[in-house]
């Protein structure tokens, strides 16, 4: 899936997501991601251990950014862990097998971390859909603010995971 030129190009942001079994909604995640507005980057799709037809809608696929891992099931942690391993990017945008990209999702997040320095993880609001694609509601941080976040107890994660973009070094 990655030619030797794409190898040699450094991508700005390295999208990483781990799948186990979700036929569902893949292909129109994997859609969704491919036709952002931002294009310099690497996806990076862990199989972990699928049984359904998930490897062959990855492989189905013909885009040189997609960088594909199909291993073993060892669980979600242990498959996004050597999605981080693999990226190259200074950048890393989490995303989830049954979740749809907004269009400028990557562009929209890059373009927050230029010009607003010091920040080394976002996250955003999500509209959550039915199965048809019908807008239900929108689900939104526990926390807007750094000053926010600071006040959540250490065991709550303010932020929605498929829509994380934090640097790799932090």
């Amino acid at each position: 899936f990655m030619d030797q030129t794409i190898k040699q190009i450094s991508p700005l942001v390295s999208v990483v997501m781990s799948v186990y079994n979700g036929e569902n909604y893949l292909r129109e995640a994997i859609e969704s991601v491919l036709s952002q507005s931002y294009s310099n980057f690497e996806f990076i799709i862990i199989n972990d251990g699928s049984t359904d037809s998930t490897r062959d809608i990855i492989h189905s696929f013909n885009d040189p950014r997609i960088v594909v891992i199909d291993q073993p099931n060892m669980g979600v942690a242990a498959a996004l862990n050597r999605g981080l391993k693999l990226a190259r990017a200074e950048w890393v945008a989490r995303f989830d097998a049954d979740d749809i990209c907004h269009p400028s999702r990557l562009e929209k997040q890059m373009e927050f971390i230029r010009k607003n320095k010091g920040f080394i993880l976002i996250g955003s609001d999500v509209e959550v859909i039915d199965t048809g694609g019908n807008f239900i509601y929108r689900y939104e941080h526990l926390a807007h603010r750094y000053e926010d976040i600071l006040k959540l107890r250490p065991s709550v994660c303010g932020f929605i995971h498929s829509t994380v973009y934090y640097n790799k070094q932090a």
